[in-house]
């Protein structure tokens, strides 16, 4: 007689060896689809790399096209001051026929001399004594001197704080020195806040070195502490 398990078949389903074959290409399936989204994340951000590189690279263009037209414009700007007046000499007259009016008006004095044109405006006009805080006053002068400079010259300017012979010690100034800078300074920064190149202006202190009168009365002094701009030619 037959043993029972000779006949027994096996029913059972998988060995162990083909569910350790399955679990093995399920995991290998995995690894590809991971790899697969890992992949395409790559691209993806290569490509909006790239995308901001061309922006960029866009971007820097067109401000390098702005800048050269800029320097077009201001060489054409300044071309026309000296071909369409008839050269420097012609654009001094013309700044000196435009602030004639100012100076009729006395609120500035003019010097038309070799080192160019100086304009010069009385520090009372400016400044409270012993400050360098320009008054509400002043700027309608100012406002109308750096209106002509901005659209009728291009030449370098420079700005010369002076003062009397009084000597000056304050908590905020030591000296006649120190006075005479801030006060052009102060001016310079206006002319730069009304549209003048800053890289055309220059100030400096002359203190008292450079008086407009000799003499120590009051009428003296008063006429010596001045603010001047000199426009280079």
């Amino acid at each position: 007689m037959d043993s029972p398990s000779g006949n027994k078949r096996l029913v059972s389903g998988k060995t162990g060896y083909e569910q350790d074959g399955d679990a093995e290409t399920n995991s290998a399936r995995w690894l590809i689809s991971y790899a697969d989204l890992i992949t395409t994340l790559m691209v993806l951000f290569l490509a909006l790399y790239v995308l901001q590189l061309a922006k960029y690279k866009e971007l820097e263009i067109k401000t390098f096209e702005r800048h050269i037209v800029k320097e077009r414009t201001d060489d054409a700007h300044a071309n026309d001051l000296n071909t369409v007046t008839g050269g420097p000499e012609a654009a001094r007259k013309n700044l000196l026929s435009l602030l004639g009016t100012l100076r009729d008006k006395q609120q500035i004095t003019i010097v038309n001399g070799a080192p160019g044109v100086e304009i010069g405006i009385n520090a009372k006009i400016l400044f409270n004594s012993g400050d360098a805080h320009l008054l509400p006053e002043s700027f309608d002068v100012l406002n109308q001197v750096a209106l002509i400079l901005r659209n009728h010259s291009t030449n370098n300017i420079l700005v010369e704080g002076h003062t009397d012979s009084l000597p000056i010690s304050t908590a905020k100034y030591e000296s006649n020195w120190e006075l005479s800078s801030a006060r052009a300074g102060a001016v310079v920064r206006f002319l730069v806040d009304r549209g003048i190149e800053p890289n055309r202006l220059a100030a400096i202190g002359r203190a008292d070195n450079f008086p407009l009168v000799m003499g120590d009365n009051a009428n003296a002094r008063t006429a010596n502490r001045r603010v001047t701009i000199l426009v280079q030619y």
